[in-house]
């Protein structure tokens, strides 16, 4: 994803030893997703901590426990993930769909196996429904944007913000390489949102590859 004027100005990447962000946010707005380390694209999704363990604190815990975003993706459950102090459900939840995300990033971009080319071919019946429910059974990307998002506006729930913004762009893989700017034009996002949608897109990233 692309900066955007309208949430940032340009940075030198030599900024970041001379400048103390009070937030991850400010430092992916000036600098971009890429610069931040994991623990602050998790504290981003995050938000905010509780008194005497802020977000950064709470991210760190969370990879101290599951060893990295590989980890979370293997073996972290909502339930899990919401007993970590300073968590809870709806935090947890945001975070698992920015995971969610990443298995879908890296099942959209893996080449084809050359050994599940013969077995479509030979079983097209049995391959295909077996990809069909397993698609059916998992949420939406539009239910995953939506937990990221968070919160919507008066007569905008975050489901029907998440849907105007893959309306707008296409699909999740779509966001990548817009401005953020461009984001604001969806009604019920802020920069807040964009920016916690950009750490998701991020980890999304990262995890894809370490897939």
């Amino acid at each position: 994803m692309t900066r955007s004027r309208a949430l940032n100005s340009p940075q030198d990447a030599s900024t970041e030893n001379a400048h103390n962000w009070r937030h991850p946010g400010g430092k992916l707005v000036e600098l971009g997703p890429h610069s931040l380390k994991q623990g602050e694209l998790l504290a981003i999704l995050i938000g905010s901590g509780i008194s005497g363990r802020p977000a950064l604190a709470i991210a760190n815990s969370i990879l101290d426990e599951y060893v990295g975003l590989h980890g979370i993706h293997r073996r972290a459950t909502v339930d899990e993930l919401s007993k970590i102090s300073g968590l809870g459900v709806k935090k947890a939840a945001r975070i698992l769909a920015a995971i969610e995300l990443g298995r879908r990033l890296y099942k959209a971009n893996r080449l084809p196996k050359v050994a599940s080319s013969v077995e479509a071919s030979l079983f097209p019946c049995v391959t295909n429904s077996a990809d069909a429910q397993q698609e059916t059974d998992q949420p939406s990307e539009a239910s995953l944007l939506a937990a990221i998002v968070g919160s919507g506006i008066h007569g905008r729930a975050p489901k029907m913000i998440a849907e105007d913004l893959l309306c707008r762009f296409g699909s999740f893989l779509e966001l990548f390489g817009k401005d953020m700017g461009e984001f604001l034009e969806i009604k019920g996002l802020n920069s807040i949102k964009i920016i916690r949608i950009a750490a998701a897109m991020e980890i999304a990233r990262r995890l894809s590859l370490a897939l």
